[in-house]
């Protein structure tokens, strides 16, 4: 029973990877939390913990979060500078709005704040680096890069997001929205409950009257923008 313990916890360490760090923090947390009936029980369930829709093992990952010195409990805060310097600038901001919601419960609050840092070691870099890829492909400028940051109505790097979409797969062959991968690409939003983004979706008519196939999709992630309450920049560059 020991040696498959012991085995269990050294594989969901391994599968969290940067968030745990090693099989230590992960032992200590388990063993304050859960009893010697039930630690194993718990070893199988955070070996599914990507497929979680809540935390199976109560206020486990406000623990782990706590001895990583990223979540203050006493204060139910996140240290952004910390996550920041351990996981790199482009997985916090991918999850920066998580981190900032204020919430009464520190063990749900850190579990979704793991959870999203978790999703950003998936999607955050392949986002960034598709980009980057687009830029070179279009011959954009750093200066032109910024300047698209400021989501001016017309788009200064022309087609620069359909490039991007279109790497990403925004749309199936209808034209309609594949939302999930949208929200993959940029991350979660200001606003905590989903918006309703169906306003976004250009009519044909619309479509047909646009002066480019670049500029509907432009128009519509303007508006994915403006729903999302990202007035002042995007997450795109």
């Amino acid at each position: 029973m020991r040696l498959a313990v012991g085995l269990l916890t050294l594989w969901c360490a391994a599968a969290f990877a940067d968030l745990t760090g090693d099989a230590q923090i992960l032992d200590k947390c388990l063993k304050s939390i859960s009893s010697p009936e039930r630690i194993e029980s718990d070893l199988r369930k955070l070996a599914n913990y990507t497929s979680w829709t809540s935390e199976e093992v109560p206020c486990l990952m406000r623990c782990l979060a706590s001895e990583k010195g990223w979540f203050d409990s006493d204060t139910n805060r996140w240290n952004k500078q910390r996550v920041a310097q351990e996981l790199g600038a482009d997985i916090y901001n991918y999850c920066d709005y998580e981190l900032l919601r204020k919430s009464r419960d520190a063990c749900s609050f850190a579990h979704r704040g793991l959870r999203c840092l978790k999703q950003a070691e998936l999607y955050a870099g392949n986002s960034i680096s598709t980009v980057m890829q687009c830029s070179v492909q279009l011959n954009a400028t750093i200066g032109q890069m910024v300047q698209y940051s400021e989501l001016k109505p017309k788009e200064s790097i022309p087609c620069l997001f359909q490039c991007f979409a279109d790497a990403m797969s925004f749309y199936d062959e209808a034209g309609n929205w594949r939302l999930l991968n949208w929200q993959q690409a940029f991350g979660p939003t200001h606003v905590e409950h989903q918006p309703d983004y169906s306003p976004c979706r250009t009519t044909d008519e619309q479509r047909r009257l646009a002066s480019s196939k670049c500029a509907w999709m432009y128009d519509e992630f303007l508006c994915w923008e403006r729903v999302n309450g990202n007035h002042n920049g995007t997450n795109l560059v």
